[in-house]
């Protein structure tokens, strides 16, 4: 390639737009603990969630490095700690503690992502409006390891 060609490619590159991820959940999203007296567990209740296989509303595809969507989006869901450093459009927003509304791992789940498709991108099915709370009350709760 010459180099013109190759100034021309980075400037180009350089133009292409950041992905617009909109207002959080554009108002459908509620930053509360839907149960105060229960608190949620990673590992028993959200973890769970995320290890369901191929055809089940679930996150497989960001289960291991070599899913698809650790390849592709830099989203590796196998751990709390890989799940902190976030997907290469999310970062560490994945999961905002405290906050569920900024959290994109609630946005993507939710019925209106604000961009891309929702997940899992196999679905339907998706996860149930019962379990995407699960998941924003942990993340409400403090997004704890426990």
């Amino acid at each position: 390639m010459t180099r013109a060609a190759l100034v021309l490619v980075a400037l180009l590159g350089a133009c292409l737009p950041e992905p617009d991820l909109g207002e959080p959940l554009a108002g459908g999203c509620v930053a509360a603990d839907s149960d105060p007296e229960n608190d949620v567990s990673f590992a028993h209740d959200v973890r769970p969630l995320f290890d369901r296989g191929m055809g089940e509303a679930g996150c497989s595809c960001h289960n291991s490095p070599t899913g698809i969507g650790a390849m592709l989006g830099g989203l590796e869901l196998s751990s709390l700690a890989r799940l902190r450093r976030g997907g290469l459009t999310t970062g560490a927003q994945i999961v905002v503690p405290g906050d569920p509304c900024r959290s994109y791992l609630v946005q993507k789940v939710s019925l209106s992502p604000p961009w891309g498709s929702r997940m899992p991108l196999n679905g339907p099915p998706y996860l149930t409006d019962e379990e995407i709370q699960l998941i924003s009350d942990w993340i409400f709760e403090g997004a704890r390891d426990n």
